[in-house]
């Protein structure tokens, strides 16, 4: 079963509207709730739908919401900006934790790939999270970066950065670039999400629609992403047990840079790695609620 919906608008910091979707659960008490964070998509209509309802279904009501200038939400479009996805999780927590049907003395978050990351800044952040889980999480932003590309690549993408600076120093628009020149995905993660994004989308790549936010963004995002450093994150987070499911094969967030990341937690914690599966495997069926069975146990059992 699943329980009603109900969308909600919410502003951030510079008044700009952002949208959300709550999911309750059919129950006639107050039940936990769970903020869900979003891949690099930006919106909540791709693959956590799938996840709201795994977690109805328990008895766990749940918000899904797109990050500033994706989907619904307004604000300028084209930056990739942890630290702004940071701070409207941080609001659409304050949204989950103030609809009638949520336990505020249970709530949760979860990261579904690149919003692995910023559920987990915002776990840390936040006393009041119980739990988290997150599903294909990439690590640090650097060793992100960096695990996409050849070595003379990455030098390459340094040196252009510098000069991307200094136009921006200098008064200049920032430069703008297909989302490949970001984010270099492998011809296997391509031919996968194009099958994907037939049905529902993947998380990790976007909707295949045109224009600036959706298949191109601000050169300079690559520096906003490079910025998030997970390492001192989660040597903090001691209150909130911590799962992370991670596909073997993964080529988009390759479990060598989430695996620091996970050995650095001091709490409770578990790491599973799907034998066999990639990132492409983990957004949709049968992977998806394979991985969905082990998240909502784990967050059935901690809230």
């Amino acid at each position: 079963m699943s329980g009603e919906l109900r969308e909600l608008r919410f502003s951030n910091a510079r008044g700009e509207e952002l949208a959300g979707t709550f999911q309750a659960a059919p129950s006639t008490t107050l039940t936990p709730g769970v903020l869900l964070c979003q891949g690099l998509s930006g919106v909540r209509n791709l693959v956590l739908p799938e996840v709201a309802k795994a977690l109805a279904s328990i008895g766990i009501a749940s918000l899904r919401f797109d990050y500033t200038g994706f989907g619904d939400s307004r604000g300028e479009r084209g930056w990739i900006d942890p630290q702004s996805r940071v701070s409207d999780a941080e609001l659409a927590l304050a949204a989950l934790a103030s609809q009638p049907e949520v336990d505020v003395s249970r709530i949760g978050v979860y990261g579904h790939s690149y919003g692995g990351p910023i559920a987990l800044v915002l776990a840390s952040r936040q006393a009041q999270v119980r739990a988290f889980a997150a599903v294909s999480s990439p690590g640090s932003g650097t060793d992100m970066l960096r695990a996409a590309r050849p070595a003379w690549e990455w030098v390459a993408l340094k040196q252009r950065l510098v000069v991307e600076r200094n136009r921006l120093d200098q008064g200049e628009s920032p430069e703008v670039v297909p989302i490949d020149q970001i984010f270099p995905f492998s011809p296997q993660f391509a031919a996968g999400y194009a099958r994907l994004k037939q049905s529902q989308g993947g998380t990790s790549a976007l909707q295949g629609t045109e224009g600036l936010g959706k298949d191109a963004f601000y050169l300079a995002s690559v520096d906003r992403i490079a910025d998030v450093n997970l390492l001192p994150v989660a040597q903090g987070l001691t209150h909130c047990p911590s799962l992370f499911i991670s596909g073997e094969l993964d080529d988009t967030a390759p479990i060598e840079t989430i695996q620091p990341i996970v050995d650095a937690i001091p709490g409770v914690k578990e790491w599973m790695v799907v034998a066999g599966a990639d990132h492409n495997s983990l957004d949709s069926d049968p992977g998806l609620h394979t991985a969905l069975a082990s998240v909502t146990l784990w967050l059935q059992s901690h809230l």
